[in-house]
């Protein structure tokens, strides 16, 4: 799904969150993702890599545990949801250099859950997708996790939330990769 493909492009999806009803039911106008960090941006539902072929959305999913990362291929239309505001953010400084690259690798790092029961046996060993490393051509670096910045330096795994950067030692301080 990743390797080999182009970026063209990359949008942010925001979760809609409407005002009250008699200021006329409009959703926020404005981009919610920044944060005090000028390389990490958050997301509160997804995040779309525009490629040369289709659309590769990726997005929290709540499916086998609340919450791990998802992707699937699209074509990316502006019916693909109604739930979401999409902001175009390909021009923005961490971006411009990627775009019109080859995406060359793809990593998954995965979290490893134990469920235990009576008298502490462990009965079940699950692994849920908790961040992807995608490499470019040019050694460049996009890194998303199933994470939200709570405080200004600290992040919460596994939450209703995406983390985006492309600042490697910045991710290794935040233990988003080892």
């Amino acid at each position: 799904m990743f390797l080999g493909n182009i970026i063209t492009g990359v949008i942010y999806g925001e979760l809609k969150y409407f005002k009250e009803e008699d200021e006329g039911g409009n959703a926020t106008p404005e981009p919610c993702f920044k944060t005090i960090y000028q390389d990490i941006d958050s997301l509160d539902h997804s995040i779309y890599l525009k490629t040369n072929n289709k659309t590769i959305y990726i997005f929290w999913d709540n499916t086998f545990i609340s919450y791990g990362l998802k992707s699937t291929l699209l074509d990316l239309t502006n019916n693909t949801n109604d739930f979401e505001q999409k902001w175009d953010v390909s021009n923005e400084v961490k971006w411009k250099s990627i775009i019109g690259q080859i995406i060359v690798d793809f990593k998954i790092i995965w979290e490893e859950f134990s469920t235990s029961y009576m008298n502490g046996f462990n009965i079940k060993t699950s692994f849920y997708p908790k961040t992807f490393i995608i490499k470019t051509e040019k050694g460049d670096t996009i890194i998303l996790s199933a994470a939200e910045l709570k405080r200004e330096n600290e992040l919460h795994f596994f939450s209703d939330n995406i983390i985006v950067t492309t600042n490697y030692d910045l991710a290794k301080a935040f233990k988003i990769i080892n």
